[in-house]
């Protein structure tokens, strides 16, 4: 019975846990947009290792929706740009034409082939506001 009470208590917090990292206003996570991803395409008999492939923009359309309502249009830049460090990027300095960019790096493994595979939300500024933002996902097998 002892182990029945752990085990729908340990589902519970996981199913909660869940629910909240999907929930507005829940924790943005890079990782977790990135295990969202469906596998990348390239196969041992593609020659284009080192080449740079781009996620769709419908791969990208969940991603784009949960970075959108993290960071909305209108938000403070510094608080933009601290939700975005916690959730995995690093973010450069703000640039003469009012961008700031934001990364995220991950490698993973396929079979016997690594991706690296990386994320970039360009934020488009208006003073110290964000105006919009454009995410975008590549990745490289090497």
């Amino acid at each position: 019975m002892r182990k029945i009470v752990i085990a729908a208590a340990f589902a519970a917090a996981m199913l909660g846990g869940a629910a909240q990292a999907g929930a507005p206003g829940g924790s943005l996570r890079f990782r977790e947009l990135e295990y969202q991803q469906p596998r990348d395409p390239l196969t041992g008999s593609n020659p284009a290792y080192v080449e740079i492939h781009h996620a769709s923009i419908d791969q990208l359309a969940g991603a784009r929706a949960a970075i959108e309502a993290a960071v909305p249009a209108g938000a403070d830049r510094r608080g933009a740009e601290r939700l975005l460090t916690l959730a995995g990027a690093r973010c450069g300095a703000v640039a003469a034409d009012g961008v700031e960019t934001c990364t995220y790096r991950d490698v993973e493994t396929v079979d016997e082939y690594l991706d690296q595979v990386r994320w970039t939300v360009r934020m488009n500024l208006a003073g110290d506001k964000v105006a919009s933002i454009a995410v975008d996902r590549t990745w490289q097998r090497d």
